[in-house]
């Protein structure tokens, strides 16, 4: 195989120095499309990172076009709609028809089907992005390496989150905030197709996510800058369209509502902000430092490349100035979660400095700790953790099943069981101590109840109460907590019927005993020891 130097001209100019660096950016790209094929497999496994992948997008689509039943969450209830269902059915729902009346998927194929969607429209769309980003090619080869072999990627833009639809959205907002400076500079105006879309992308991804507006204040002052300061008729198509998009979203949402009883105007983005504007709202999902974002949360995402950004100089066009709002906008709320700040891996990815990587005195250093760390991460995030709940829920999705009793687990994702008849049970809380007051026992079939991390004494009267009525009752737990269950052995009987150990349950491990770490999940028939 001979190569071409005509083909390549950088070759011509810099004779063995510039033939290194296109051996090392092979190196790269070819690392890069192993990064892709190995997000593809992780979309492809039952991992569970968070319950708002499921019941903030899923679970209220899924079991509204089925009718099968599930778990109504806080922000979908009449009484405060926190989120839009318009958003939601605009994206989720096309798959849902192709299964319908081409794939007939059952739920689980139908979740990687969306995973795939997610990941490769992500992809995609990234590609768009780098390309009208204000930097060289060069840059833009290893901007792609990073973002294509980091976890993040393959992680949390598969699952389905609102935040893997906002970064989309996002990117797509940069890039149209970045052909309007295009046309400004070719034309002198920006038109009104690129200014209407720019509104309603401003729109849809505040419906999609409050957080939204906080990527986009700085790019919005750029583009007001390069754009619209002497060309104020942009700034109104931009608002028009803006309105207009926003006004049909409220339209359908309150529409989407009015079926739950929902009498007012639903403008689910200022629902949701008024409820985390108050500290006991958001103490209920937790409260963290205002530094857990830039000291905690980022570096979690950057890995190893965190010593690039500090020690080489950004690039400070659009993606840094969407990077530094929406760190800065969002460390003012006191509820922190990483899945909060993962457009900023794209963002920061296409600010850094990399035109000069090759010759960085620590370049091999950190793209062999880059791998390593994304690779650990990979398989922890996207192939163990919490992986076994799946897998489990599919096994019973569409038959009928006992009362499954699920402990010191993630909340299940009650839409996989795809069952008409269901019914789900949760603790409720009195002054700060739980309780299961609000549990039909009578009901002993088809019947989910998740009592969460409760504590032993709670999970005890809840096999107690459901004995008297049925002798048909199942436990799903985690191994990590089996030693917990000695104090029980003495009145209830434990029979495994169902077991897998691609299950990593971190949220029960006691460091620094190395013991706790105990990967599985079980179910149990469990009976009275008579």
């Amino acid at each position: 195989m001979s190569i071409d130097i005509e083909s390549f001209p950088e070759l011509q100019k810099g004779g063995t120095s510039n033939t290194v660096s296109f051996s090392y950016n092979m190196k790269l790209k070819l690392y890069e499309y192993l990064g892709l094929i190995i997000g593809l497999l992780i979309a492809l496994e039952p991992s569970y990172i968070h319950p708002d992948e499921h019941f903030q997008t899923l679970e209220p689509i899924f079991t509204a076009w089925t009718g099968a039943k599930g778990t109504a969450t806080w922000e979908f209830l009449p009484e405060n709609p926190c989120r839009s269902i318009t958003i939601l059915r605009l994206y989720y729902t096309p798959l849902l028809w192709l299964n319908q009346h081409i794939f007939h998927l059952k739920p689980l194929g139908l979740l990687y089907l969306y995973r795939l969607q997610n990941y490769l429209l992500y992809t995609a769309v990234v590609i768009f992005f780098l390309e009208f980003c204000e930097v060289s090619i060069t840059h833009k080869t290893k901007a792609k390496f990073f973002i294509r072999t980091s976890y993040v990627t393959w992680v949390f833009q598969s699952h389905t989150f609102s935040n893997s639809l906002e970064t989309i959205i996002l990117l797509l907002f940069l890039f149209t905030c970045q052909y309007c400076i295009y046309e400004v500079r070719s034309r002198h105006y920006a038109t009104f197709s690129s200014c209407f879309l720019l509104g309603a992308l401003i729109s849809i991804g505040t419906f999609n996510r409050v957080t939204f507006p906080a990527y986009l204040i700085l790019p919005l002052l750029s583009v007001f800058y390069h754009c619209f300061l002497s060309h104020w008729i942009g700034v109104a198509y931009t608002a028009i369209s803006t309105a207009l998009v926003s006004a049909l979203i409220i339209l359908f949402d309150t529409k989407a509502y009015s079926s739950t009883d929902c009498k007012s105007w639903v403008i689910a983005p200022l629902n949701n902000l008024l409820y985390n504007m108050k500290v006991d709202n958001i103490a209920q999902h937790g409260l963290h430092p205002r530094y857990t974002h830039l000291l905690i949360n980022l570096p979690l995402i950057c890995g190893p490349i965190i010593l690039l950004f500090i020690s080489q100089k950004a690039v400070l066009k659009l993606p840094a100035l969407s990077c530094i709002s929406g760190i800065l906008m969002l460390s003012l709320f006191r509820h922190q979660e990483l899945r909060f700040i993962i457009p900023v891996l794209p963002l920061l990815c296409a600010s850094m400095n990399l035109d000069n990587f090759d010759t960085f005195f620590q370049a091999e250093t950190i793209i062999t700790s880059w791998l390593v760390f994304n690779i650990v991460m990979g398989l922890i995030m996207g192939v163990f953790h919490q992986a076994g709940i799946i897998p489990l829920i599919s096994y019973f999705s569409g038959e009928e099943f006992p009362v499954h009793i699920w402990w010191k687990t993630y909340s299940p994702p009650t839409w996989m069981y795809s069952n008409p008849d269901l019914t789900v049970s949760t603790t409720n809380f009195k002054e700060n101590v739980e309780f299961v007051d609000n549990i039909p026992w009578h009901v002993v079939s088809n019947h989910v109840v998740d009592l969460k991390g409760s504590d032993i004494e709670l999970l005890n009267k809840t096999l107690t109460k459901f004995s008297e009525n049925t002798d048909s009752i199942q436990l799903i737990m985690p191994n990590t907590v089996l030693d917990k269950l000695t104090p029980l052995q003495s009145q209830w009987k434990f029979i495994t019927e169902w077991e897998t150990q691609q299950h990593l349950d971190l949220d029960h491990i006691d460091m620094p005993d190395w013991t706790t770490i105990k990967p599985g999940l079980r179910l149990y028939n469990v009976s009275l020891i008579v």
